[in-house]
């Protein structure tokens, strides 16, 4: 009885041992699966690092470029701004020396027509004395 319990222990222990190594090829061929795995997440994911490193320098550039461009505009802005302040004050002073320069000739001309229409009365009344004198 002794032996046949032994060749069933020992019958046992290979099948036992079977699948262990069964177990232990399968653990393995799972294991290097999922080192392969991981290395495509790790290679996938430096490639994402390296893009995403690339469009941030990509964008400090443009986002530089902005800023110098924004910076210039603002520039030219405050000086079109002054000449615009400049053109209307001489736009001002234009429009009142002109009006002063319109009253100036209204004025000489007020004072023509006035000596014109004196010297018009002047030659009336000097008419009249004479015509006085005739009759």
């Amino acid at each position: 009885v002794s032996k046949n319990e032994l060749e069933w222990f020992h019958q046992d222990l290979e099948m036992q041992v079977k699948k262990w190594q069964q177990e232990k090829k399968e653990n393995k061929e799972n294991l290097k699966a999922l080192r392969n795995t991981a290395k495509k997440h790790t290679d996938t994911n430096d490639r994402y690092l390296k893009t995403i490193d690339e469009k941030e320098k990509q964008y400090n550039v443009y986002l530089n470029t902005y800023l110098e461009t924004s910076n210039k505009l603002a520039n030219e802005k405050g000086k079109l701004e002054e000449l615009i302040k400049k053109s209307q004050d001489n736009y001002q002073e234009c429009v009142k020396r002109a009006i002063k320069a319109e009253i100036s000739t209204l004025k000489n001309w007020k004072e023509t027509e006035v000596c014109r229409l004196n010297g018009a009365v002047a030659n009336a009344e000097a008419n009249l004395k004479i015509l006085k004198l005739l009759s």
